[in-house]
């Protein structure tokens, strides 16, 4: 029993799992910003006066897939891989947007209206995109990020803004 408990405390939550096994893979991009890059960002704002990264992000972490190759090879889809494995009472799901060719989900952890984490989830024929931000957020910032931000992804948050 003692072995079992300590498997289960040993496994890595989907989101971690999925960074660590594409990082450095054929067809993978993993771009990771750490809190002192995010800081210096913050402060470039502050000199324009933009609000946008006033907000205490500590983390970001993007992973991409690539489009396929056309050989046939069936590529990863971050809905099983992610999705369907994350603890859905820590998360609250934010807004699921369901199109033919896409689907784009969008998960906060949040305490008294600040946001801990962040996962923008886009999976489809030809995209697949997973983004995780961590820090103390509000929602609205996310959604003027998503404007502002030249990301591949970062756009779907934008769409926060119209379902406040």
């Amino acid at each position: 029993m003692a072995c079992l408990a300590g498997t289960v405390f040993a496994q890595k939550d989907p989101v971690s799992a999925a960074f660590e096994k594409y990082d450095g893979k054929e067809g993978f991009t993993v771009v990771t910003l750490s809190g002192d890059m995010l800081n210096m960002f913050t402060q470039a704002a502050e000199e324009k006066h933009d609000t946008t990264f006033q907000s205490k992000i500590t983390s970001l972490r993007i992973l991409v897939r690539e489009k396929e190759k056309g050989d046939g090879s069936a590529l990863p889809d971050f809905k099983t891989e992610v999705y369907d494995k994350l603890d859905k009472q820590a998360y609250k799901e934010m807004m699921t947007v369901k199109q033919s060719d896409q689907n784009v989900v969008i998960l906060v952890k949040e305490n008294k209206g600040r946001i801990s984490e962040l996962l923008l989830m886009v999976t489809g024929k030809d995209d697949n995109v997973l983004i995780q931000a961590k820090g103390d957020m509000l929602l609205s910032e996310m959604a003027d990020m998503g404007g502002k931000c030249q990301i591949n992804g970062f756009e779907q948050l934008k769409m926060l803004e119209k379902a406040k």
